[in-house]
């Protein structure tokens, strides 16, 4: 007998709730990412959305630990992993194709 297994089932009991708060990112006099306060709950799919420039991967980075904020902090499940090396979170970043909307400039 074949068993259903739902994406509760399989895969949110290792989920936790992600929070950014005040997150600021400046390299050198460029600010990339200012003031950014988000709220991810446990076992949901977000995605970011925005234009070439506006921040999007390098808070990807920030929260998978390849970059360190300047400022604010980075909870995973109300602990806060700002300054947790990205070995040691337990996340995984994937990239998507440049070619995801060819249709678009």
């Amino acid at each position: 007998m074949q068993q259903t297994v739902t994406a509760n089932q399989r895969g949110t009991q290792n989920a936790v709730s992600v929070r950014l708060e005040g997150i600021v990112k400046k390299f050198g006099k460029v600010t990339a990412v200012e003031k950014v306060d988000l709220e991810l709950p446990a076992g949901k799919l977000v995605t970011l959305l925005g234009p070439s420039g506006c921040g999007k991967t390098t808070i990807l980075r920030m929260v998978a630990g390849l970059e360190r904020p300047t400022e604010g902090r980075i909870l995973f499940g109300g602990e806060d992993v700002t300054r947790l090396p990205a070995y040691l979170r337990d996340i995984t970043m994937m990239f998507q194709s440049y070619a995801l909307f060819p249709h678009m400039n």
